[in-house]
C-alpha cells in the first residue's frame, strides 16, 4: 500500500517539476542574456544604416520621449521613440511573433498544425507570443506596448526604466477583442502599439533561444523531481 502511494506522489511530483521548469524557463530572458550589453543608439544613427537593426536596441538621451497622449497620437509609424513609463498592467493575451511559422512541425500521426494568431499568456511555454501591455505615459494616460520580457519586468517592479527603441504600429484586431474592456477601463488610446522588440535579431537567434529554454525547462524539471522523489521516499521510508 504504502508504495502505492509513493508511486502516485512520485508521478505527481514529477508533473510539479515539470510547472516549476516551464515557470522558469518563461521567467528567464534568454534574449537578454545572448543580447548581452549594447551601447545606446542616437538620433543621427538612426538615419543611416539598417532601421530595422535599430529597433529594440537601448535608446540614447536624444532618443524622443513619448510624454503624453496627444504626442503619441501624433506620433507616425516612421519615427523612432522611446518611453520611461511610470507603470505597466499585464493584460494576459499575446500576438504570434512575426518570425515564428504559423504552422507546427508535423508528426508521424499527423501533418502540421496552425498556431493560432493570438493565445493566453500562460500557454506560451516557449516565448513565441508577443504580450500586450498597458503602459502608463508620464501624464498618467495609457498606450498599448509589446515590449522584452525583462524590460516589463523592470518597470513592473517599479524601477525607473528607459525602454527600447521603438516605433508605432497597427494594433491586432484579434488582441483587441479579448482585451477591449480592460482598454476601456483605462481609456487606452488603441490606435497603434508601441512596439520595441527587434524582429530580425530574433529571428536570426531563435533557434538557439528554444534549445536554451528547452533546456532549462528539462533541467530544473530533472533536479526539482528528483529531490521531490528522494523527500517522498524518505518520508513513507519506501525501500527498492
Amino acid at each position: 500500500m504504502k508504495k502505492k502511494i509513493a508511486k502516485v506522489l512520485e508521478f505527481a511530483a514529477v508533473i510539479v517539476g515539470i510547472l516549476v521548469g516551464v515557470f522558469v524557463a518563461k521567467g528567464i530572458g534568454v534574449e537578454s542574456m545572448l543580447r548581452g550589453k549594447e551601447e545606446p543608439v542616437s538620433l543621427a544613427m538612426t538615419e543611416s544604416g539598417m532601421p530595422e537593426e535599430i529597433i529594440g536596441m537601448p535608446a540614447g538621451s536624444d532618443i524622443p520621449r513619448i510624454e503624453d497622449a496627444q504626442t503619441w497620437e501624433d506620433t507616425w509609424a516612421t519615427s523612432y521613440i522611446t518611453i520611461e513609463p511610470e507603470s505597466i498592467i499585464s493584460t494576459g493575451i499575446g500576438a504570434r511573433y512575426s518570425w515564428v511559422s504559423a504552422y507546427t512541425s508535423g508528426s508521424r500521426r499527423g501533418g502540421p498544425r496552425k498556431r493560432p494568431e493570438v493565445t493566453k499568456m500562460a500557454l506560451d511555454i516557449f516565448g513565441e507570443y508577443g504580450e500586450y501591455f498597458l503602459l502608463e505615459l508620464p501624464d498618467h494616460s495609457y498606450i498599448l506596448a509589446q515590449l522584452p520580457q525583462d524590460a516589463a519586468k523592470k518597470v513592473k517592479a517599479g524601477k525607473e526604466t528607459v525602454l527600447p527603441i521603438g516605433r508605432k504600429t497597427g494594433v491586432h484586431r484579434q488582441i483587441l477583442a479579448n482585451i477591449q474592456d480592460l482598454c476601456d477601463k483605462y481609456d487606452v488610446d488603441t490606435e497603434g502599439v508601441f512596439y520595441c522588440i527587434n524582429d530580425d535579431w530574433n529571428q536570426s537567434h531563435s533557434m538557439m533561444v528554444q534549445l536554451i529554454r528547452i533546456g532549462i525547462l528539462l533541467g530544473v524539471t530533472i533536479v526539482f523531481g528528483a529531490i521531490l522523489i528522494t523527500i517522498i521516499d524518505k518520508v513513507l521510508k519506501v525501500k527498492d
